[in-house]
């Protein structure tokens, strides 16, 4: 059984894409969980875990009550999300540029799989979509530009990126 396993994962390993295996930025970076009172929840991982409670939002909020932490906030904006909406529930991986955004973003559409939304959110550009079973995905930029959290616009990732970076005010 074992041995059937090793060889599995030895498959799997082959079959990775460039994207995903080449660079050290690319890689999971944050969760976003359901939390029935995301304040709460925020408070304890907090007190229990020692992250850093860096934004959030309350329940008259459009996308209702929500909480962000981080353990890094030099590395990361966040690492864990905690919704009201379990419509949020979702994992995030970052890519390094936003080269990687754009071939990802075309990879997934490419595979007919539906983007749910493409959002300028200020501190970064993301898209989301589900996997087979149904999982929110998220993968996203760092633009370099400082904001809170929940600023959200919608972007097009279909446009050139010179357009993207024009949009957003970033030089090239």
């Amino acid at each position: 059984m074992q041995n059937t396993m090793m060889q599995k994962e030895e498959k799997i390993a082959t079959h990775r894409s460039p994207a995903v295996s080449g660079r050290g930025d690319t890689g999971v970076r944050h969760v976003g969980l359901y939390a029935r009172d995301p304040a709460a929840t925020a408070e304890f991982y907090r007190d229990v875990m020692g992250m850093r409670i860096v934004g959030g939002s309350s329940a008259d909020h459009p996308l209702g009550a929500s909480a962000f932490l981080t353990s890094g906030p030099e590395e990361e904006g966040h690492e864990l999300a905690l919704f009201a909406n379990q419509d949020f529930r979702h994992f995030a991986f970052r890519v390094a540029s936003l080269a990687e955004l754009r071939s990802f973003y075309h990879r997934v559409l490419d595979r007919k799989v539906e983007v749910k939304m493409a959002l300028n959110l200020g501190a970064s550009i993301a898209f989301y979509f589900t996997d087979p079973d149904g999982n929110l995905i998220e993968v996203y930029w760092r633009t370099g530009i400082e904001c809170l959290q929940l600023f959200s616009e919608p972007i097009n990732l279909s446009k050139t990126e010179e357009s993207v970076r024009a949009e957003l005010g970033l030089k090239a």
